[in-house]
């Protein structure tokens, strides 16, 4: 019996002992229970431009009238009157803020003040820094294919890209807009209007919850396109006569030239021939006669900005000395073959070289353009000299 009731006094002083344990906060609250509120369920701190979006559920609690948003180590806050209904609640508070990473602490309220327990977040405000940083996604290529198709091959995005735009004017004159996935590598545009520039930007989500998107400044890009036709006259093969003769020798078409190239048959032709179905052709006098000297075949025309490249193709030629200038000036003459000076891209042919094949020559305006370009020739007896075709390709541009 002793030890029985020496067991019921530990278990009474035990109980004792946890009853005091359990209720000694009411020391600190004037012997009044804490009664808390609701929380705010699902809570994100969304990132936007400058701005954060404070996002959650209210699942629970009819009785929470306020919400209230602490930041900057609770420097600033603001308080939300809430409504609730007989459902869940959804919240979405914008809160305007400079670029930056914050911590908010979210705490709910009832009528009688009442606190929840402080819900922890933390979010980024993204603004003109983040803004500037972001580039457009690389182009590989921007090339035509054909009439009104161009063919634009791109690099991989960056993660968090989320897609490009390209926007560009149809063969309607139509405005159209294009939106490339990031994982998309290549695209056509195959009714974009014939010589014309397209503008592209990429689009950026800096989070995968952000609620706002960014985009790069937009670039103008120049498609890398065969443009002969637009400026050059009778310079694809065969090249076609420009005089009303009928023997082999003749004038080229729609090319200026000077007297001198015209050597052959009394004066009358030169400069062309049927030779090759038709070609440029400069050659001594009847074969064994007085060569072409300072002998001149050339266009004119304005070109726009950008960098292009004039090719030129050599077709048969042979015999004792030459030399050949192929040019591109600015203005509307080409200069004497004795005083060449300044070119804006040039070849310069002689026996000791290579003459065949095809010369490019690039060169880059930086304004709107009237360039003369073709050929200055001089040649020795027993020389002749043949070419086949003149090609205008602008090259691609902006990226």
């Amino acid at each position: 019996m002793k030890n029985l009731i020496g067991v019921f006094v530990v278990l009474l002083l035990v109980a004792a002992a946890a009853c005091t344990d359990m209720d000694d906060y009411l020391k600190y609250t004037g012997g009044k229970e804490l009664i808390y509120t609701g929380k705010v369920d699902s809570a994100h701190a969304r990132a936007g431009s400058n701005r954060v979006v404070i996002t959650g559920l209210l699942i629970s609690d009819p009785k929470i009238v306020n919400l209230k948003v602490y930041w900057n180590t609770r420097q600033d806050s603001l308080i939300l009157p809430i409504e609730r209904s007989a459902g869940v609640d959804s919240l979405a508070i914008p809160i305007a803020l400079p670029e930056g990473r914050y911590n908010f602490e979210l705490i709910t309220y009832d009528a009688v003040g009442n606190a929840s327990v402080t819900v922890f977040e933390s979010g980024s405000s993204y603004g003109m820094t983040y803004q500037e940083s972001l580039i457009n996604r690389p182009i590989k290529a921007a090339e035509a294919r054909g009439l009104n198709e161009v063919q634009v091959d791109m690099y991989n995005s960056d993660e968090t890209a989320l897609f490009t735009e390209i926007i560009y004017t149809n063969v309607a004159d139509e405005v159209k807009v294009l939106r490339i996935p990031s994982d998309v590598e290549s695209v056509t545009l195959a009714d974009i209007k014939n010589q014309t520039k397209f503008s592209y930007q990429t689009y950026y989500l800096p989070e995968e919850t952000a609620v706002d998107t960014f985009k790069a400044v937009p670039q103008i890009i120049g498609v890398s396109q065969d443009i002969t036709t637009t400026y050059l006259k009778n310079s694809i093969r065969p090249i076609q006569r420009g005089d009303a003769g009928t023997g082999k020798w003749g004038t080229p078409k729609d090319w200026l030239f000077n007297s001198n190239i015209t050597n052959q048959d009394g004066g009358t032709g030169g400069g062309w021939s049927w030779d090759d179905s038709g070609v440029f052709h400069f050659e001594t006098e009847h074969w064994d006669g007085a060569g072409v000297s300072n002998g001149k075949v050339w266009q004119t025309f304005t070109l726009p900005a950008g960098t292009y490249t004039i090719s030129y193709e050599t077709g048969n030629y042979g015999g004792g000395q030459y030399d050949v200038y192929e040019l591109v000036v600015a203005g509307t003459e080409l200069p004497d073959i004795d005083n060449i000076g300044t070119t804006l891209a040039s070849f310069h042919g002689t026996p000791g070289g290579s003459l065949g094949g095809t010369h490019n020559l690039t060169f880059t305006l930086d304004e709107p353009t009237e360039i003369a370009t073709g050929w200055v020739v001089n040649t020795g007896q027993n020389v002749y000299l043949q070419f086949r075709s003149v090609k205008l390709v602008v090259a691609s541009s902006g990226f």
